[in-house]
């Protein structure tokens, strides 16, 4: 099966396993793969960018036991690159069976999904063309619009996008993953949008849903967990107030607590989550102003 794309896609094969590694190439330059090869996380990081032709990869598999440094940490460098950042898929390959605190690091760290070694190459191959497709769907639905705004937010679109990734992570993970919507009050819209992008995590996504509404999409959050962020951004607003006041915020939220067993559509998590706060905005103060969707 050739790969779906025009113009020959590149992966990122890193491993210190000669015959592992090996076995990855093989199975991917059959596919019509360009295939990079790294063996230590300090070479993955470097090599995210050719240099020369300045074409970042398509694809990454890192493995899980790398020579020099943690993988979760070498994954989050990469997502940390702007040429790479959250779009390109990250697969780790692991001849263990990870457990569920495993999952939820590896989904922290911008991990897409754990591969299990021995690979059946069959399936391997499938799973690589449908992340290549994704990333190429998803790169074409971006172009020619601005996802995110001057402060770095999301705008709807962008998040919306943004979700969606987050949404398949959750489910190759069995994670949770849930939405928090805030408004605050008069005056404060460019207050929280700030605390809001001083205070994100490399996981979350964060953008505007309405005039003077922002969201957060979390994985590995479940319902306590999105209450505890709506307090988290609490206190930080509040902190960051001159009279050291709450100006006015409300919040709503909703979560699927496996988005495996569970799934749902990005768009429904996001409608959700807005749906509450609206409930939310028209309470007064005191415990209403968190609103779960109902």
């Amino acid at each position: 099966m050739s790969v779906p794309s025009t113009q020959q896609p590149h992966i990122l094969v890193v491993s210190h396993h000669a015959d592992q590694g090996a076995e990855l190439e093989q199975l991917a330059a059959r596919r019509g793969y360009l295939v990079r090869r790294a063996e230590t996380g300090v070479q993955a990081v470097e090599q995210a960018c050719d240099r020369a032709s300045g074409t970042a990869p398509d694809l990454i598999v890192l493995d899980d036991s790398l020579p020099d440094i943690d993988p979760l940490d070498a994954s989050r460098a990469l997502r940390d690159d702007p040429r790479v950042a959250s779009g390109v898929p990250i697969l780790l390959v692991t001849a263990s069976k990870p457990g569920s605190a495993q999952h939820h690091a590896a989904l922290r760290a911008g991990v897409w999904e754990y591969v299990a070694h021995p690979f059946h190459a069959e399936e391997l191959g499938e799973k690589l063309d449908g992340y290549l497709r994704w990333k190429l769907d998803v790169a074409r639905a971006r172009d020619g619009d601005g996802l995110a705004d001057g402060t770095g937010l999301y705008t709807l679109r962008g998040l919306a996008l943004r979700a969606q990734e987050l949404m398949l992570q959750a489910f190759h993970h069995a994670a949770s993953l849930a939405c928090v919507a805030l408004a605050p009050g008069a005056g404060a819209v460019d207050l929280v949008a700030g605390v809001l992008s001083a205070m994100r995590r490399r996981s979350d996504a964060i953008g505007r849903v309405g005039p003077g509404e922002f969201a957060v999409v979390a994985p590995g959050t479940d319902r306590a967990g999105a209450v505890l962020l709506a307090e988290r951004v609490a206190c930080a607003v509040r902190a960051a107030a001159r009279d050291g006041e709450l100006p006015g915020l409300r919040a709503g939220y909703d979560a699927v607590a496996n988005a495996r067993y569970a799934p749902i559509e990005p768009k429904n998590l996001l409608g959700r989550a807005t749906s509450a706060l609206r409930v939310a905005k028209t309470d007064g103060g005191g415990p209403g102003w968190i609103r779960e969707f109902r």
